[in-house]
């Protein structure tokens, strides 16, 4: 491969000198060779040229006219904005000087910051390739020529905020006289009796011979892999001494900016307004920290409980979606119902 040297505003895209080595070393990580089917460059501040990172592309088929994009960042600099401008100036130049038409990224699932960048640069999410031989979960994505974003271009606020928020640990929220909390092993009894309850299971459809290995995955990993992913937050309504009463969840669509909500209480803790205090703390936590516009609410036409519940914390009935969703075999009609975050009351 020639030698490469990539100019911005603001970096130096070089080759790797030995001098270099020190400096990447300081930064955590190990120098690595350079293959043949390979681009890899220095990153560097254009002005005086301290070295922020570097940037590459792995397994290059000229052929094909495709590789595979990845970066790094050194602990010193602003990785936003040298992610971004060093992985803008390398895929630039790829597209336009070698021809490339397609460039791949991935990274292990929930890493949240190097998502942001990808989305940044304009890579499109494909999916998630699973986990195997004790290789984590990875976010793939891919980016064509017409898809790489200009300078100035950055994705929307809710897409930012929710990047923080997954990024970290699950919050608890307090809402009044209950509290909603991570999941844990030790709520597995309480979501065995919440799938044994027969008004759960006419309306939610819920396993009922699920078994406590089953449960207990759910909690404990299924829940975990949801955050990690930015997909669902699932929280435990939790009484006053912390036992487990009910379940409430909200789930992010293809629409950032849109979340839906769901929730089942136990049958000792309805009626007590729980279900209506959570709804509308896990709802305020969608607008505030997630940047939701909009949050849904949709239930199984007669299922008069939880419609009291989602109107008594603020939600507006928009109507009825024929056939709206399957159950068992079969489709069903459903309520659908919104709040907007310029309806979130004080």
């Amino acid at each position: 491969m020639q030698m490469v040297e990539i100019r911005t505003d603001d970096l130096l895209l070089r080759p790797w000198r030995p001098a270099d080595v020190a400096d990447v070393r300081r930064a955590g990580r190990d120098p690595e060779p350079v293959g043949a089917d390979a681009v890899s460059l220095a990153v560097c501040d254009a002005g005086d040229g301290t070295l922020l990172g570097g940037a590459c592309l792995n397994a290059l088929d000229r052929s094909r006219g495709t590789a595979t994009f990845d970066y790094w960042v050194a602990p010193w600099a602003r990785s936003a904005v040298v992610a971004t401008h060093a992985g803008r100036a390398l895929l630039g130049w790829a597209f336009e000087r070698l021809g490339l038409v397609r460039a791949d990224w991935c990274a292990v699932v929930g890493d949240h910051p190097a998502r942001l960048t990808a989305l940044r640069l304009g890579f499109r999410m494909i999916g998630v390739r699973p986990a195997s031989s004790g290789q984590p979960e990875e976010w793939l994505a891919a980016l064509v020529p017409g898809d790489l974003t200009g300078p100035g271009h950055d994705v929307g606020p809710a897409v930012r905020r929710q990047a923080t928020v997954f990024g970290g640990d699950p919050p608890t929220l307090v809402a009044g006289p209950v509290s909603l909390r991570p999941p844990a092993a030790r709520d597995t009894a309480g979501l065995r009796a919440a799938y044994r309850d027969p008004e759960i299971i006419r309306w939610y459809g819920v396993p009922e011979q699920a078994t406590d290995a089953d449960i207990h995955r759910f909690l404990v990993d299924t829940v975990r892999w949801q955050w990690a992913r930015g997909e669902e937050a699932v929280f435990v309504v939790a009484g006053p001494d912390d036992a487990f009463t009910g379940i409430a969840d909200l789930r992010i669509g293809d629409d950032p900016e849109v979340g839906e909500v769901g929730y089942a209480m136990l049958p000792e803790a309805r009626g007590r307004g729980h279900a209506t205090a959570a709804l509308r703390a896990l709802t305020r936590w969608g607008v505030t920290q997630l940047g939701l516009a909009r949050i849904q609410w949709q239930a199984e036409v007669g299922n008069d409980a939880s419609r009291r519940t989602a109107e008594k914390a603020g939600f507006t009935v928009e109507g009825v979606l024929r056939s709206g969703y399957e159950q068992d075999g079969r489709r069903r009609d459903c309520w659908v119902a919104s709040m907007l975050a310029r309806e979130m009351t004080a």
